[in-house]
Order: structure tokens, then sequence, then C-alpha cells
């Protein structure tokens, strides 16, 4: 095969104009060009490479993605690339692997990879999320039961409310008393349970990456 510099060139600035949030469009002409890839210069390859990567992400092709990051990864270390396009690429890389194996169900994975991005990086809350996100997928029979539990429980207290106010109050007076303390007892221990769940959850995650208080995350498990 005849290798022209021009052509490659072409091919480049070409991908380049597609345009920075067309991802379908440059992983489309990145694929029936691949031949024009190879040829690149090594710093022009190396950059196509990793927006191509960025662009498997974003459409969604997890699989695909997770057959090429880690060589992209490599190649980061070894050539101390820090930023890319403004971005901390290795650590960048890293999280959208970690997404990736998430995505996949591979939850262990993802975990070993966002415990290492925490050390890095130990504010970084999206990496916090999706940890805390792994360890529920993992935990998923036990947190999501207690969880139906605590339903459960709520939505029993609920339904003695209307009882009580429907049919007990009006015609059986003496057993007010009586359903008004079943509701209080299934609606805190309901509430507890609930509580109970997301703060052994919360414990657990804080000791494998430390303890950070997130008010609005806490609202968001509780009331979406």
């Amino acid at each position: 095969m005849n290798i022209n510099p021009l052509k490659n060139k072409d091919f480049y600035f070409k991908y380049h104009r597609i345009g920075s949030k067309a991802f379908r469009d440059k992983v489309r002409f990145y694929e029936e060009n691949k031949s024009y890839v190879t040829q690149l210069d090594y710093e022009d390859r190396i950059d196509v490479d990793l927006d191509y990567v960025l662009c498997l992400f974003e459409i969604g092709k997890y699989h695909k993605f997770l057959s090429k990051v880690d060589n992209l990864i490599e190649v980061v270390i070894m050539d101390n690339i820090y930023d890319y396009n403004g971005l901390n690429i290795y650590n960048d890389l890293l999280f959208k692997k970690a997404a990736c194996l998430f995505n996949t169900g591979q939850y262990i994975k993802s975990e070993k990879i966002l415990k290492s991005i925490v050390k890095i990086e130990p504010d970084n809350d999206l990496v916090r999320t999706l940890y805390g996100k792994c360890k529920r997928k993992q935990s998923r029979d036990w947190y999501e039961g207690t969880k139906a539990i605590a339903i459960v429980m709520l939505m029993s207290a609920l339904s003695i409310a209307f009882m009580e106010l429907l049919i007990v109050r009006p015609f059986y007076d003496d057993y007010v008393e009586t359903f008004n303390g079943m509701k209080i007892f299934f609606f805190i221990s309901g509430l507890l349970v609930l509580l109970g769940n997301e703060a052994y959850l919360h414990y657990t995650i804080g000791k494998e990456i430390g303890y950070k208080f997130d008010l609005k995350e806490l609202k968001k498990r509780f009331f979406n």
C-alpha cells in the first residue's frame, strides 16, 4: 500500500471538522477510514484515537470502548499526557472505563477502578456516586428487600390512617386509640427501617472510600 502523507493529513483535518459533539458521525468516519488512521503521524494518531474512544463512550458503545481503552491508558502513562482538550485524560479514561464496566454489569471490576480514582480525587462526586451505585447493585437483594419492607410499613400506616378516618372514627369510636397506635407504630418502624438501610449502606461505602456527607445525594435517595 502506498502511503500518501497529504491524504493522511486531509483525513485528520476532515475528522476534526466534523464537530466536537457529532459523536456518531466521527465514529462512522473513523471506522470507514481505518487505513488512514494507522498511517497518521504518531501524535496525530493518538489524538484521533483518544477522541474516537471518547466518542464511543458518548454513544453507548461500552464493549467496544472497553476493548480499546486499556491500550490508550498505557499510551497516556508512557507519553505523560496529562491534558487532552481540557480533560485530565488519565482520570477521565479511568472513570469512563469504570462507568462502562458498571453499564455492562461488571460491578466488582468497576468498584476496584473507582477505589483507585478516589485515592487520586477524594472529592470527586461523580466517582463517589457511581461507587455507591456499584455497592447497591452488588447488595441488591438485601438493599431492595429491606427497602420494600419499609415501603410496606409506610403504606400500612397510610391505609390504617384512611380506615381510622373513614370507618373507625364515625362508627367504632372505642377503637380509635388502638388504630392510632398501630398507625404511629407502622409509620415510625417504616421510617426507621428506611433510614437504617441507607445508613448502613452509607457506612459501608464510607468505610471503604472515606466519609463525605452529601445532603443533596441523601435527598435523592429518599425522595426520588
